[in-house]
Parts: structure tokens; C-alpha cells; sequence
């Protein structure tokens, strides 16, 4: 099918339905798309829907929108329909996508104009510009769109069908007001007019669409311009002078030339906020790098200068601190901290001093110690050694307790991360023994006598970076405050006594919280400004602080190569250090060596260098997600093209909903996306990648789960975890669950193995972009998707996933895939291929409809893809055909279990027929020789096997020997020569893939023959 026919097809669909379910689809369309998407949409507007101000008028029309309107294009198929394409050299963008950019820029454009002097756009107008918004490319439904004569020429009653249906003249009207919905003459002229184009058809138009013409011709240009840049170029600010000759407003945009996500979506909300607050910019439309706004011409506008990145950088270092809940709840940020078994301390996350302060990250070290272990329980064996050596060296009795032990962990961090940031460089061993046992206000005699312990004992205690002092500083707090659930309850105590000895050791003038952030994360305020003075542009100006990071001569004489940073090549601001780029893998969870990069020449690699960037990003991610597995695939969400901060907190809404704890059942999920145009399996995508507890299996999780969506936009990220058996079944199925994620919400995706984005929305075309490294599956899926590819792309990959489980039965094993995967490589027709194993594997026996459509879609996506060839001319199409005239004539006879062999009898006879001929003969010859070959067969296995169909059965009607020249004829012209060139030889080393093709292609004409005798006979049965 063609994209002609697919466009026509679906505009015959919603043209030919009656009236009589219309008033049941609105019903049906809130339900059409993702629940979690569309329920209770008002409340992501921030004003309550029923109050009476404009902001709340206009909101209740989009969510109207949402409610009635989206959800019948969804159904009309408009997901999978191009009004953009890579095949037009465009970026692709579906007919709903581009419908629904339309509408939420109108609708934020109509909220931020109040705050201009721009005129205003009210309610009544707004329903209008929707309304004429979802029909203006109505023409690209249609096949006369191909002829740019005929393109245009649109005719009422061709369009009032398409408009009725779709529920356009109800939704233009308001309320208890029919006669104000838009004419029909109206429709169509925006139909006809909405291009400036010499075939557009701008005789004869409205005088409605006069005045509406230049918003609506603005709306459709933002709604194709796929970069911050695009959407402010001179053709679209013309169209926006066109829409407004008033007012001193034009449009604007910042941009940032590097994506990593949840850093970069928080720098896009504070530039935003700075731009508004100090220059009194409207935000419009946000892309993964940047934001469109109305920006005043009369007032100053900003210049990219280091006060400006100062004052950034101080906007974004507050916004992170309020975006997410765990930095400002103790009880999450401690659950950030991991233990560091060998040295018997708690590892803290340096950039979490850089958000949350050192006073907070006090707390939250010190409501894990007091929790950390029972009283009733015994220390570990090697823990319970070293105290008792405390206890014959100091003459006291410790505990010996898991609570001491999880209490001298405790000390340890607060003297590793808190205290020994705060002493002079030169400070000794007995230097920081004093100065924890003050921080904790406990007695001089204490530290003296730890001071005091034997060159052996110390040695005991602090080998292997160890610093178990922490046990008789733990033994002296239980002594103080007492065991067991008495400790938990002195937490104020604890957090107060340790903020009065850590300001004892500082100068009076000096705040210990601020050298302790300083100490931690001091850099990273460099780092940020230098990455904004780096990457930020507004208004087109040009790149500042270039000479911010740098790498030097020296630095890669050093370690013969340089230090940058392995997943986005940053290196560090001038003059900073280099040893805080050494990651711990524990953070990033990338394998050791991982690289977005090679090296030339063979060196070794160097461990995981990060960027300060990078390293907050990752932490960041630590706060939002759960999952920490290895080896994991991302799934990079894009707009397509933007997003309003309406619909990107609807979009945040939607992928939030992967936690990580909820599953995925693959096998109903491959179901439902097969027949992903039907509305009800639509709808049923997120319950398959949503399922509770008890129902498949874990495997996706979002990357910024509870981050407050309104403090930050731009980019989604969601991490693939799905336990693996080999690389080719995981590539596959993270490929397959990315695709699935993309078609269902509309975002365009770039599947990596990389944390960070390679690349960016704007340097890929395609709706899809599978990244590199994914070789075992790129043969089957492409280097990238096509939106025109990818519904079918979808359907195959999961016919594979049916008929794969199909074939293991009860028993999954998910590492066949592989073998499974090779055969789509290997074989003519890997669906017959597949489906035959199915049933030779099948306590159902040979009859498997369910599985059928499955192979059929394998087969002709897989014939397209390895010869290229016209849908009509596949293989499986041959072979079809070729079935059909054989089950015409000669079917075979059932029972006897109905082994392959023996539907396959008549195929095989006629491989036979023309490769044991021994030498070339002519097309005519080779007919008869088939032809022979199966009256003879027919002669000899009459009523055991095979049997003749009667002339008064067939479908043709025509006498048997007619019948089967007819069938030899076909196999000779588009078997043998179609397929196998005219080669017997060439034939025969195809004959048992073919023989599949012939065996799923004669159950499925034995399925269809079944069924007409079924309705035939329910018929008679009525009569």
C-alpha cells in the first residue's frame, strides 16, 4: 500500500461512517489515548477550571481539545500519517503531532499575549483558530495532493463529511450559541487558502477566514519549524508582523548547544525565568535545547556577558535545590548513600552538596547512623576484633553490636566528609582524631587516649584506609545517650552538638557550611558557569567564555592524551582539577571503558571521566531513578517538534508513569501493538508497559521521576534494564520497547547506549534513530525509522515476538531471539519459516489462525526490505497466489494429522518436476512437466494425501486439468523465473523456505474456505 492509498483509505474511513455511533466517540476518544495522559487534564493548567478569568476561558477550550477532538484523530490514524517527511527532505512529523502544535501554540499564545500590547485573543476566537487548525491540511488526505493542480481543488461536500465526523462544527460553536460555529464556506477556505502558494485557491474565501488567515498561517509555521532558530527566522517573524502589524513585540529564543537531560531541561526553566524576570520575555514553545519567546523591541535586549551567565548560574544552583522533594526531605537524600564496606563509611554524592547544603546533607548523614543497625544484634566478626582491641587498649566495654558498628560508619563519614575538609592541609593523624572527637563535643580525655594507643593497635585500626577509632567515638555516644531505640530520638541533639564542634573549628568569621560546600562541590559553580558561558546562546548571539574549558599542551603531554570528558568531550574550566573527572562507576553505572569515543592509537583507556556537568547530571538521575543496573539502553525522548509547558507537563505526567517497579508483558504488548491502528489496542499500549506487580516483568524506568516538571523542560530520558541472555535479544526488544514508546506518545526517539545524547533532536531526520553499537539489530530494524516505516517496522518486530513464543510455548527463553533474528537475515519468508515451527511445536496442531497475520506481515516487510521489490511482486505475494490455485484444484485431504509434508505435497511436487529434468528447457516444457507431475501425483494418491477438487467446488469453476495448467503455468512464470531467475538449480536451494511459504499460505486459504462454507450455511440456516 502506498502512502497515496493509506492517506485515501483512512480519509474513506472517517467519510464512510454513519451517524449513528457519532454521539458515542467522544466517549470513546477520551479513552482513545493514554488515560494517564488525558485524565484531569485541567490540572496542569495552575488555574482552577472553574474559576472565571481569561487564563482559565481559554484553558477549558483546550481541554475540550483534548477531550473531544485529539482522540478522534488518533483513531482516524492521523499517529502514522506524514505531514512531514524525510522522503520531501524534511524532518518527519505526523499529521497528529503537527495538528496538535498547532493547538498548543495557539493556546499559549493566546495566554502569554495579555501580558503584551499585543491584541487579544479571545475564548470565542481561540475555539475558532482550534477548530481551523485541525482542518487546514485536510488536502493531505487526500491522493489529489500529489497533483498540484488538483491539490486544492476542494469541494464543500467533500470536506463537510470530514468536518462533521471529526466534530469540528459542534467544537467551533460556543456554548448555548449554535449560530456561532464556523460555516462550512469557512472550513473550506482555510482548506484551500491556508498556503501562500500560487495553486492555493484564495478566490471566493470568507471573510471569517480574512481575518483569521495570518494567525492561522503563523500557527502552521511554528508548528514546522523544528529548531528554536527556525521558529524566530525572517519568514516566520513576517508571518508573525502579518498576524500583529501592532505592537512592539517580535519573537526570540535562547538556545543551548548541549543536551545531557535533567541539568540541562532545569538550565532551560532558569534561563527562562531570567529572561522573563529581567527582560520581560513570554515563553511560547520549548524545544529539547532551547525556548522560543515574545520578547519586547523597545527595551534592552540581552547580550550573552559574564554578569548575565553570573546571574544564570545563581538562578539555576537555586532552581536545583527546589526541583526535586529529596533535597529538601532528609529521609530521600539518605537513601542517595551507598556504604563503602572496606572503609566502613557512608559514600555521599559531591554534587548533592552542590543543591541540597551542607547543613541538610549533616542531617541526612546523621539520621542514617542512628538507624543504621540493631542493638539486638552482633557486629560483624571482623568489626567485633577491632573493638575488642579498643576495649584491652582503653580498659572500657563496648557493646559489640550491629548498632555501634552502623554508629561507627557514621563517624567515619562526618570525619572523612565533614571534619577533615575543615583542617589545614598540613593537619597530622592525632590532628584529626582530636578534631572529630570536638565535633562530636565529646572529652579531650577520649582523643588523648586514642592518641596514646600502641604503634600496633594504630596500625590495626587504619590499615587498608580503614579508621576505626569511629568504634570508641560510637561507644562514647551510646554512652552518652544510651542503646538501642533511645538513639533515633536524640537525632536534634546529635545534628545540633555536631554544627556547634564543626563551627569551633573554623574561624569566627568563617561559615563551616560554605567551606565544606566548597570543599565538596566548590568547582562545580565554576564548572556551570563556564558550561553556560560555553553552550548558552540568546537571541542568536554569538558563543561567550570560549576559552572557559579548556584542554592544554601540558595537560596531554602529562598523560599523553587528553582529559576530557568521556560521555560529552568536555574538559575542565581553566586552572580547575582534574582528579574529581575520575567518576566512580557506582554513580554512572557504565561499564569500565565505555566511551562515546575511541582513542587513536592503542592506549589503555583511563577510567570514567566525567565533566562537573556530567557528574551533576548523573546525580541528578540518582535522586529520580531506583534502577542502577549495568549495561543499561536509554531511551532519549524528543518533541516533535516542541512542546508548550502545557503539553510538556502532560508528556512528564505520561512517562513518569515508568517507575522501574512496574512491568512489561512483552508477549500482550506485541499483540496490541500489532494492530496499534485499532483504537482499542491503542489504548491498551500503557497498560501492557504499566502492569503491577505479578505481571511480567520490570524493564523501563523515567529518569526524572519526582522532579517538579514545572522547574524544568526540554528533554525525557527513560533507562532499558530488562535482565539480559545476550546482547542481540536485549538490543531487540530495548529496540522494540523504544519504538513502541515513541508511536504511543508521539515523541521521536533516539535509542543509545550512552546516558547522555550523542546527538540532538536537530541532527536526526528520521522519526526514530537507533544509535551506534547496536549491530546484532540494526539489520532488522535500520540504522533509523522513517515515520512512513514505522508502523510496519512496529508490526514485525512484533510478529517476531509472537511467533517466537509461540514456537517456545509455555517455556520462555528470551536468548532464542537471537536464532530467531537471524532467520528475518537468512530466509526468504521468515514468517512462514517461523510460523511453521510454531505449528510443529503447537498442541493446537496445525490450524493456528491467531498466528497467521503475523507471519504474512513478517514475510512482506522483509521482502520490501531485502529486494526492494513492489509490494506486488513480493515472494509472499507469489506464493499466495501460487497456494490459492493449488488449494483450487488439488487441496490436501485432512487427517493424518495434517503433517507439513503433506500440505506441502503439491509445491514440492512441482520443485521436482522441473529440477529433475536434467537439462534447460523452455518455459512451456517446464509447464508440462509440472503439469504432468501432478496428475500423475493425483492418480497415484487420490483420497490419501491430496484429492482433485470438483469443478463445482472450485472457486473457478473450470475443469480439473484446466485448473492445474493454470497453476503450473503461474509456478513456472513468477516461481521458477520470478523468483529463482529460471534456474532449477537456483529453485531447489529455496524450495524448503518457499515450501513454508506454501504450507502458512494453504492454511490460511483452508481458514478462508472454512469460514464462507460457515457463513453460506448460517445463511441457508435462516432462510
Amino acid at each position: 500500500m502506498t502512502d497515496n492509498d493509506r492517506k485515501q483509505a483512512k480519509l474513506d474511513e472517517i467519510v464512510s461512517e454513519g451517524d449513528g455511533d457519532s454521539e458515542k466517540e467522544p466517549t470513546e476518544g477520551v479513552n482513545s489515548f493514554s488515560q494517564s495522559l488525558f485524565e484531569d487534564p485541567e490540572e496542569e493548567f495552575g488555574v482552577h477550571p472553574d474559576s472565571d478569568t481569561s487564563e482559565s476561558k481559554l484553558d477549558s477550550i483546550l481541554s475540550e481539545y483534548i477531550s473531544e477532538i485529539d482522540p478522534r484523530l488518533v483513531e482516524a490514524g492521523w499517529s502514522f500519517l506524514p505531514n512531514k517527511s524525510v522522503e520531501y527532505s524534511k524532518v518527519d512529523q505526523s499529521m497528529l503531532n503537527h495538528t496538535r502544535n498547532l493547538v498548543y501554540f495557539l493556546h499559549q499564545l493566546a495566554r502569554q499575549v495579555e501580558n503584551t500590547d499585543l491584541p487579544p485573543i479571545t475564548p470565542e476566537k481561540l475555539r475558532h483558530f482550534v477548530a481551523l487548525a485541525v482542518a487546514h491540511d485536510y488536502h493531505k488526505l487526500r491522493e489529489e495532493d500529489e497533483n498540484p493542480d488538483e491539490r486544492f481543488d476542494i469541494k464543500i461536500k467533500e470536506l463537510e463529511p470530514f468536518i462533521k465526523q471529526i466534530g469540528l462544527d459542534e467544537f467551533s460553536a460556543i456554548q448555548d450559541d449554535p449560530d456561532s460555529a464556523l460555516s462550512m464556506r469557512t472550513f473550506r477556505s482555510c482548506a484551500v487558502d491556508h498556503h501562500e502558494t500560487d495553486n492555493a485557491n484564495s478566490t471566493r474565501v470568507t471573510t471569517t477566514w480574512r481575518e483569521y488567515r495570518p494567525l492561522i498561517r503563523l500557527a502552521d509555521a511554528m508548528a514546522s519549524s523544528t529548531t528554536p532558530e527556525a521558529a524566530t527566522n525572517a519568514r516566520v517573524q513576517d508571518r508573525f508582523r502579518e498576524a500583529f502589524p501592532s505592537g512592539n513585540v517580535e519573537l526570540a529564543y535562547h538556545q543551548t548547544d548541549h543536551v545531557s537531560g535533567i541539568f540541562t531541561n532545569l538550565l532551560n526553566k532558569a534561563v527562562s525565568e531570567y529572561l522573563q524576570e529581567e527582560y520581560n520575555y513570554q515563553l511560547l514553545t520549548m524545544y529539547q535545547d532551547g525556548c522560543v519567546y515574545l520578547a519586547p523591541t523597545e527595551e534592552d535586549q540581552p547580550d550573552t556577558d559574564e554578569d548575565i551567565v553570573a546571574a544564570i548560574t545563581s538562578q539555576l544552583e537555586d532552581s536545583i535545590g527546589d526541583s526535586h522533594p529529596s533535597y529538601n526531605d532528609v529521609d530521600q537524600l539518605r537513601s542517595n548513600f551507598s556504604i563503602v564496606g572496606a572503609q566502613g563509611l557512608y559514600s555521599l554524592n559531591e554534587p548533592d552538596f552542590f543543591y541540597a547544603g551542607s547543613g541538610t546533607m549533616l542531617q541526612a548523614v546523621v539520621r542514617k547512623g542512628i538507624t543504621d543497625g540493631d542493638a539486638d544484634n552482633s557486629a560483624t566478626d571482623a568489626a567485633t576484633e577491632s573493638m575488642e582491641l579498643l576495649e584491652d587498649e582503653l580498659g572500657t566495654e563496648f557493646e559489640k553490636t550491629e548498632q555501634q558498628y552502623g554508629l561507627g560508619r557514621f563517624v567515619n563519614t562526618i570525619k572523612s566528609w565533614f571534619v577533615d575538609p575543615l583542617l589545614p592541609s598540613d593537619r597530622t593523624a592525632n590532628d584529626l582524631i582530636r578534631a572529630t572527637v570536638t565535633a562530636f563535643g565529646l572529652s579531650d580525655e577520649l582523643s588523648e587516649d586514642l592518641v596514646a594507643l600502641s604503634e600496633g593497635t594504630t596500625s590495626e585500626l587504619t590499615s587498608g584506609g580503614k579508621w576505626e577509632y569511629s568504634y570508641a567515638i560510637a561507644q562514647a555516644l551510646l554512652d552518652r545517650h544510651g542503646t538501642g531505640p533511645v538513639i533515633p530520638t536524640v537525632e536534634d541533639e546529635i545534628v545540633t552538638t555536631l554544627s556547634d564542634g564543626l563551627a569551633a573549628l573554623v574561624d569566627d568569621d568563617t561559615d563551616w557550611q560554605t567551606l565544606i560546600q566548597n570543599a565538596h562541590a566548590g568547582d562545580m559553580s565554576t564548572e556551570v558557569q563556564a558550561f553556560i558561558g560555553e553552550n548558552l546562546r540568546i537571541g542568536g548571539g554569538n558563543l561567550i567564555l570560549t576559552s572557559a574549558t579548556v584542554d592544554t599542551y601540558d595537560e596531554y603531554v602529562k598523560s599523553s592524551r587528553g582529559k576530557t570528558c568521556t560521555l560529552c568531550n568536555r574538559g575542565v574550566a581553566a586552572g580547575g582539577n582534574l582528579g574529581p573527572m575520575k567518576s566512580k562507576q557506582s554513580l554512572t553505572t557504565l561499564q569500565g571503558g565505555f566511551s562515546n569515543r575511541e582513542m587513536v592509537g592503542g592506549m589503555k583507556r583511563d577510567k570514567l571521566l566525567l565533566c562537573s556537568t556530567c557528574r551533576i547530571e548523573f546525580s541528578l538521575r540518582e535522586t529520580a531513578a531506583s534502577r542502577r543496573d549495568e549495561g543499561r539502553l536509554f531511551f532519549h525522548l524528543v518533541p516533535d517538534y516542541f512542546y508548550t509547558p502545557y503539553s510538556w507537563r502532560l508528556y512528564s505526567r505520561l512517562i513518569n508513569r515508568f517507575t522501574g517497579e512496574n512491568r512489561v508483558r512483552l508477549g500482550r504488548l506485541a499483540e496490541r501493538v500489532f494492530d496499534i491502528d485499532s483504537l482499542e489496542e491503542f489504548t491498551g499500549v500503557m497498560d501492557e508497559l504499566t502492569q503491577p506487580e505479578g505481571n511480567g516483568r520490570t524493564m523501563i524506568e523515567s529518569l526524572s521521576q519526582q522532579f517538579d516538571r514545572n522547574q524544568q523542560f526540554g528533554a525525557q530520558t527513560v533507562g532499558y534494564f530488562k535482565n539480559p541472555d545476550n546482547d542481540t535479544e536485549f538490543q531487540f526488544f530495548g529496540a522494540f520497547l523504544a519504538l513502541t514508546v515513541s508511536a504511543y506518545t508521539g515523541m521521536r526517539v533516539y535509542l543509545s547506549s550512552s546516558p547522555v545524547p550523542e546527538m540532538r533532536s536537530r541532527d536526526f531526520p528520521e522519526f526514530a534513530k537507533i544509535g551506534s553499537g547496536f549491530t546484532q539489530v540494526t539489520t532488522f530494524y535500520g540504522e533509523t525509522v522513517p515515520l512512513t516505516s514505522l508502523r510496519s517496522v512496529l508490526q514485525s518486530a512484533a510478529a517476531v515476538v509472537k511467533l517466537g513464543y509461540a514456537i517456545q510455548g509455555n517455556d520462555r527463553n528470551d536468548s532464542l531471539f537471537a536464532k530467531y533474528l537471524r532467520t528475518t537475515r537468512n530466509e526468504l519468508l521468515p514468517g512462514s519459516y517461523l510460523l511453521k515451527r510454531a505449528v510443529q511445536t503447537s498442541d493446537e496442531g496445525p490450524y493456528i489462525p491467531a498466528l497467521m497475520r503475523y507471519a504474512v506481515a513478517l514475510d512482506q516487510r522483509n521482502a520490501i526490505r531485502q529486494s526492494n521489490s513492489q509490494m506486488s511482486d513480493t515472494p509472499h505475494n507469489r506464493i499466495t497466489t501460487l497456494a490459492d490455485l493449488a488449494y483450487d484444484a488439488i487441496r490436501p485431504a485432512s487427517g493424518h494429522d495434517r503433517k507439513p509434508h503433506r500440505v506441502e505435497r503439491v509445491f514440492r511436487e512441482s520443485v521436482k518436476a522441473v529440477s529433475k529434468t536434467g537439462q534447460q528447457l523452455d518455459r512451456e516444457d517446464y509447464r508440462m512437466c509440472v503439469s504432468g507431475r501432478l496428475q500423475k501425483m493425483i492418480d497415484r494418491q487420490a483420497g490419501d494425501a491430496v484429492y482433485p477438487v470438483s469443478a463445482e467446488e472450485s472457486n473457478a469453476g473450470t475443469p480439473l486439468q484446466k485448473r492445474i495448467e493454470e497453476y503450473a503455468k503461474y509456478f513456472v512464470d513468477e516461481i521458477l523465473y520470478g523468483i529463482a531467475n529460471g534456474r532449477p538449480s537456483q529453485l531447489k536451494r529455496l524450495e524448503n523456505n518457499l515450501a513454508d511459504g506454501f504450507f502458512g499460505a494453504t492454511l490460511r486459504a483452508e481458514a478462508e474456505y472454512y469460514e464462507e462454507d460457515s457463513a453460506e450455511k448460517q445463511t441457508a440456516d435462516q432462510v
